[in-house]
């Protein structure tokens, strides 16, 4: 099956495998990579220093470049040392992924 057909699951499953199971396989973990997905999507197109989530302002810890390096790497099921960086947004947000 070609990938434009795959879940958004599915390519998220594909991602924790070339991760190392740095990111974890459950539907939580899942869901919580969709909302710092979201996140980084709104930072790749901002030049804001700061950012909200669930009515809290946060200060970026990563660059407009960086966020669109990680959201191409999500979109191609890659993991690269670039995509480790989703781990500053997570972890600043407090989501497990």
């Amino acid at each position: 099956m070609k990938k434009e057909k795959w879940s958004d699951y599915a390519k998220y499953l594909i991602l924790s495998d070339r991760s190392n199971n740095k990111i974890g396989t459950t539907f939580e973990s899942f869901l919580n990579f969709k909302k710092v997905k979201e996140v980084i999507n709104n930072i790749a197109f901002t030049d804001k220093s700061s950012f909200g989530f669930d009515g809290e302002l946060y200060k970026r810890k990563i660059t407009t470049m960086e966020a669109k390096k990680i959201i191409d790497n999500i979109n191609d099921c890659r993991w690269t040392n670039n995509s480790e960086k989703i781990f500053l947004v997570s972890n600043q947000l407090g989501l497990i992924i």
